[in-house]
């Protein structure tokens, strides 16, 4: 089965769901935070950063390397100040969900980034708004996928 086809029969198979659910979302089940709020670098330095994914019990998301449905990916807003952005996310487990072998996370995992502070950005401070994009799903149904906004507070010294 395509990925297409699997994604078509999820939403039809969702929307009753969804609908006796009041259109809940992915957020409802999973938390991002930043580890730290505030961090500090020099320019030029590369930035280290971690962010907390936190899924509630009975439930899981898909690992970012899933190919079924929608992984777990962290994303930076357009105007992200820093350049070569490497995400290092969380490995899941081999599982299956409706007869297809996916990759999935349950429970609190950590999702790692590290980036270069360019070396002419001035000093000062900056909020690093990135978001990561999820969808839950328990045994029997998935919700709909949730864009979940988080920021950093990076001091450029």
């Amino acid at each position: 089965m395509n990925k297409t086809t699997v994604l078509l029969a999820l939403l039809l198979f969702m929307i009753p769901g969804l609908a006796l659910a009041g259109l809940r979302d992915s957020g409802e089940v999973v938390k991002i935070t930043p580890i730290k709020a505030s961090l500090s670098a020099e320019a030029g330095e590369c930035f280290k950063f971690a962010l907390s994914l936190d899924i509630d019990p009975l439930w899981h998301v898909y690992a970012h390397e899933d190919t079924t449905f929608i992984g777990v990916d962290l994303v930076p807003a357009e105007d992200f100040p820093l350049a070569d952005l490497h995400i290092k996310y969380p490995s899941g487990h081999e599982g299956e969900f409706f007869g297809e072998k996916v990759v999935m996370i349950m429970g609190k995992k950590t999702i790692h980034g590290s980036a270069l502070v360019p070396a002419d950005l001035a000093k000062g401070e900056y909020q690093l708004q990135m978001a990561v994009t999820v969808q839950a799903c328990d045994d029997k149904t998935c919700l709909a996928p949730a864009y979940l906004p988080v920021s950093i507070v990076l001091t450029v010294q």
